[in-house]
């Protein structure tokens, strides 16, 4: 893929190296010419200095052949349009912003722009480990309260079906890893103790999944 990333940052570092490496076609742009070194002196991309949304930079980059654009600056005004530009002026197909002002989640939506909550999901982690490490987060959806998070199994699920654990509009099973083997399930299926579970999982419901759950004690 042709990707184009607005933002050399640690974020914008890091994503631009990995994609890289995994062997696609990668151009970075940033105001900051100096934090080009970030990327290390293996990075076989291209390095292009303007503002996320400067026309001249972006064309530079090569946005009018992407495939993706993804802007990571520390900005979220510059964030918003850049990849309103990309989307609607240059028709890039999939694009991406990171979004760090929670209070603007809406202004986003309104605007029609996907984006990744980083101080959101930060949030989330840390909430995770520190008060709720029984259920391992791993992404919450921009739009709604849905979670997407894995669990451990405890003696008081052994037995039942994917069914039973199941809750309507409240929790999903998505997938359960059992002997390091990954089982999609069907509704059937019958579960076990130290099964690890992957679903998704509404807001309010992790008191009616939690009895199922293995206990520190347990393990």
């Amino acid at each position: 893929m042709r990707i184009v990333i607005a933002g050399c940052g640690r974020v914008g570092s890091d994503l631009a190296r990995t994609l890289a490496e995994d062997g696609h076609d990668v151009s970075v742009i940033d105001n900051r010419p100096g934090v080009f070194r970030r990327l290390g002196n293996t990075f076989n991309g291209t390095t292009h200095v303007g503002i996320a949304y400067d026309v001249r930079a972006l064309r530079e980059a090569g946005i009018e052949f992407a495939d993706a654009f993804v802007a990571v600056t520390n900005s979220d005004n510059a964030n918003v349009m850049s990849v309103q530009m990309a989307k609607q002026v240059f028709g890039v197909p999939n694009v991406l912003a990171r979004l760090d002002d929670p209070a603007r989640e809406d202004a986003y939506r309104a605007l029609e722009v996907p984006f990744v909550p980083g101080a959101g999901l930060v949030s989330n982690v840390i909430r995770e480990i520190v008060l709720d490490n029984e259920f391992g987060y791993h992404i919450t959806f921009s739009h709604g309260n849905v979670e997407i998070v894995e669990i451990v199994l405890g003696a008081k699920a052994e037995g039942l079906s994917v069914e039973q654990l199941e809750i309507d509009n409240g929790f999903r099973v998505a997938a359960v890893v059992r002997d390091n083997k990954t089982i999609i399930p069907r509704d059937a299926f019958a579960l076990q103790s130290d099964d690890l579970v992957v679903g998704a999982l509404r807001d309010g419901m992790r008191g009616r999944v939690r009895k199922y759950v293995a206990r520190k004690e347990d393990k």
